[in-house]
């Protein structure tokens, strides 16, 4: 193949993924009303804390269960050590707030562990705190784990929305790639079935 085909063959590719709606397809929330906990995931706690509380105001009666990883760093938990005192802040009781055990690595160890508290303490609904691109992958392991109750999954605020187009903008750009590939690494490395990715949304209220 001459060179300049190979050009027009890798622009066209390149066209046909930036056309793709990436950022759309990721988002794949799930209502759950009056739930027994609200679980916010780790890392990017400045915009999931806010959505947390916000919810917790509105259940005054579900627990608040936060995840922490087995290395802390500055990506997967900005500021662990002050998360509930932020909650707090925010306005939920320190009594509501339980830092969950074992330590987690990732998505599937902090939806297992969740999955055993929830088991431990009768916590039967339960709604997911996360970024918005990061609700797909969340759904997907919540099929693969085949979780056996109604579970919400709620994208947070991000300051400024979301963008139209997603690699317009460097949060949704620099997201929706690594969302793209944590699921396709997930698949491959943890043996995910693809199919998970594409699985119904967790059940709504009202299903019990």
């Amino acid at each position: 193949m001459k060179r300049g085909a190979l050009r027009l063959l890798a622009l066209t590719i390149v066209l046909a993924v930036l056309s793709l709606p990436l950022g759309p397809w990721l988002v794949r929330e799930s209502q759950l009303d009056t739930p027994d906990a609200i679980l916010v995931l780790g890392s990017h706690e400045h915009e999931r804390l806010p959505s947390a509380a916000r919810l917790a105001a509105r259940w005054p009666h579900a627990r608040v269960l936060l995840t922490e990883p087995v290395a802390v760093t500055p990506f997967n938990c900005q500021d662990c050590a002050q998360r509930v005192s932020r909650l707090e802040h925010l306005g939920v009781a320190r009594a509501r707030v339980a830092v969950m055990t074992p330590r987690v690595r990732n998505t599937r160890d902090e939806l297992q562990v969740a999955l055993g508290w929830s088991r431990r303490y009768g916590l039967v609904r339960v709604v997911v705190v996360t970024s918005p691109y990061h609700t797909r992958r969340v759904q997907g392991w919540l099929s693969a784990l085949a979780w056996p109750h109604p579970v919400g999954v709620r994208g947070c605020e991000v300051e400024g929305g979301l963008a139209r187009v997603w690699w317009s903008r460097d949060y949704d750009r620099r997201y929706t790639v690594y969302e793209v590939a944590a699921m396709a690494a997930n698949s491959w490395r943890d043996g995910v079935n693809p199919r998970h990715w594409f699985a119904p949304s967790a059940p709504l209220a009202g299903t019990l």
